[in-house]
């Protein structure tokens, strides 16, 4: 199964790290949390590590839950999608269970920052205790001054690997881009947020600015 969004290089390693993270923690028939999960990408990743775990797959999108079914046929017994809107997750039928791993990959900047807060605190209720919530995204810049810093991982990215992440030729115009519906949170929100919601973060990986975090629930 192809990668559905090919346009960061360093995005399949990084995705892979998470699933060997959930794949090497989670114990046999684990129940695990995706939100977000889109055509089941990552979730084809941690099943091919691991079969003999559960996965329930939110996604607001219709389409690319039946597309998820199709990806994962071979996992038909581990796979259960569920059609809901993350910004309104207290309205999500999600199966409530006791779950040892909850993730999210490259969906939360999409949500307004107090859906965000309210979708990382449903993640840390739903986990089991001891239980990790990973969250894999970008992460809005905000310094003027460093910006020419970020330039140049950017650049780097593209000689290393020949292809580009997202690029801007000044701050600015970083900024403008962004528009309104693209909403990255910033790293310093989210070490706030996730205290916030019983959970100890860590930063886990970060390659230019797109960051995974973890989250241990005491």
């Amino acid at each position: 199964m192809d990668d559905p969004v090919q346009r960061h290089p360093t995005r399949s390693e990084q995705l892979d790290i998470l699933a060997s993270l959930i794949s090497d923690t989670v114990t046999n028939d684990g129940a695990i949390l995706d939100l977000g999960c889109g055509v089941g990408y990552v979730a084809r990743l941690i099943l091919e590590k691991r079969d003999a775990i559960s996965i329930v797959g939110v996604d607001r999108n219709a389409d690319a839950l039946r597309q998820a079914e199709e990806n994962l046929s071979g996992y038909k017994s581990e796979f259960s999608p569920v059609e809901g809107d993350l910004e309104y997750i207290s309205e999500c039928a999600i199966p409530d269970r006791h779950y040892q791993a909850v993730y999210t990959a490259l969906t939360f900047h999409d949500l307004p920052d107090a859906a965000k807060q309210e979708v990382i605190g449903y993640a840390a209720a739903a986990l089991a205790p001891g239980g990790f919530f990973l969250l894999y995204d970008r992460i809005r810049m905000t310094d003027n001054a460093l910006f020419p810093l970020q330039q140049s991982i950017w650049n780097r990215i593209e000689r290393v690997h020949g292809a580009a992440m997202r690029t801007a030729d000044s701050f600015d115009a970083y900024i403008e881009d962004l528009g309104t519906d693209n909403r990255p949170a910033r790293l310093e929100d989210y070490l706030s947020w996730f205290p916030t919601a019983g959970l100890n973060p860590q930063i886990l990986h970060l390659h230019g600015n797109v960051a995974l975090i973890g989250g241990a629930k005491g």
